[in-house]
C-alpha cells in the first residue's frame, strides 16, 4: 500500500472541505519533529477519526521515527490501565 498517497489524499480532502461541523482537531501536515512549522499552510483541521488515521499513516510512512510512534501512542492511551 502507498501510505504517502493515502495520507496526501486525506489531507487534500480536509484542505478542500469548506466546513467541518462538530468536533475537530488541528494537525500538522508535516509534523514538527520532521521539520514542519506552525505556519497556517502546514496546519489542517481534521475530525478525530481522520486525525487518528493520519497518525497511523505517518507511523507507516516513517517507521524509524520514534516521535511518530510516540504521538500515535498518546492518541491511543486511555489512562484506564
Amino acid at each position: 500500500m502507498n501510505y504517502s498517497k493515502v495520507y496526501d489524499s486525506l489531507i487534500l480532502r480536509a484542505q478542500l472541505r469548506t466546513t467541518l461541523e462538530g468536533y475537530s482537531e488541528r494537525h500538522h501536515i508535516l509534523p514538527k519533529s520532521l521539520g514542519g512549522s506552525n505556519e497556517s499552510e502546514n496546519l489542517v483541521d481534521l475530525t478525530g477519526r481522520e486525525h487518528y488515521l493520519a497518525h497511523k499513516l505517518l507511523v507507516k510512512m516513517y517507521p524509524e521515527s520514534r516521535a511518530m510512534k510516540y504521538a500515535l501512542g498518546l492518541m491511543t492511551y486511555t489512562g484506564k490501565d
